[in-house]
């Protein structure tokens, strides 16, 4: 009974913090949203499948009542995946929180694997020439694309995305003390998760089913990747407050 309160609770939390603000992507028809907040708030407070569950379930039903309703099945199945990871890797950092070597390990390795997964994925699905021409925009009767360039991926691109992917995350862990690594290393990995779900997707499903290039998948990385950090940012003071209170 109390599982399925706090399933109610949070859903409704991520469901409100999605809707409240949303800024458009013309690129995917997508959007910019605070929905993470809420996630990364409900992965602190509660146990990983709770937080899964009202991640996906929230998400979902906000793209649904709110005209996205194309995201919702992969959005259902993303931020499930992200809240359930950035949940459980919480309570793995929280319970290692005195063994500051093997929490730095474990976080190290943590981006190291992330980056690699993203090199690999990259270099096997997305080399060679890409196409980037943004959905048009009427202006004054005339049809105009704001963004039409091509150019090519080579394999050095993803080497690069990768570094910088197991680099922040490293960055990070250096500089953090304990109880931010407790809950900064699990956002900054289930956020790049996210982001690379709703790439995959947007690729593959949403943008094919909307008429959009899939290359155009691209817009929204850095988009979502501004979303993880917002999520981060915001949260932030209230999962630390949450550790303190826990003590």
């Amino acid at each position: 009974m109390v599982s399925v309160v706090r399933v109610s609770l949070y859903t409704a939390l991520v469901l409100i913090a999605t809707i409240v603000l949303q800024i458009y992507t013309p690129a995917t028809r997508g959007y910019f949203n605070l929905g993470e907040v809420a996630i990364y708030t409900a992965a602190a407070l509660s146990t990983p499948l709770v937080a899964g569950v009202a991640s996906g379930v929230g998400s979902a039903l906000a793209d649904l009542v709110t005209g996205y309703g194309i995201f919702a099945p992969g959005t259902l199945l993303i931020k499930f995946f992200e809240g359930f990871t950035v949940s459980l890797l919480m309570s793995s950092f929280r319970r290692r929180a005195g063994n500051l070597f093997r929490l730095r390990l474990i976080s190290v390795l943590a981006g190291v694997l992330l980056g690699a997964l993203m090199v690999g994925l990259g270099i096997t699905l997305f080399t060679g020439e890409v196409e980037l021409t943004s959905v048009p925009l009427n202006i004054a009767g005339l049809s105009v694309a704001v963004v039409a360039l091509s150019f090519t991926l080579n394999t050095w691109f993803w080497v690069v995305i990768g570094v910088i992917v197991a680099g922040s995350i490293g960055y990070v862990v250096i500089r953090a003390g304990g109880e931010a690594l407790s809950h900064m290393v699990p956002i900054l990995v289930g956020g790049s998760l996210m982001v690379l779900g709703y790439f995959l997707y947007e690729y593959f499903v949403s943008n094919p089913l909307q008429g959009i290039p899939p290359e155009e998948a691209f817009f929204e990385v850095p988009v979502n990747f501004g979303q993880a950090l917002a999520g981060l940012t915001l949260s932030s003071p209230v999962i630390s407050f949450v550790n303190r209170a826990r003590r």
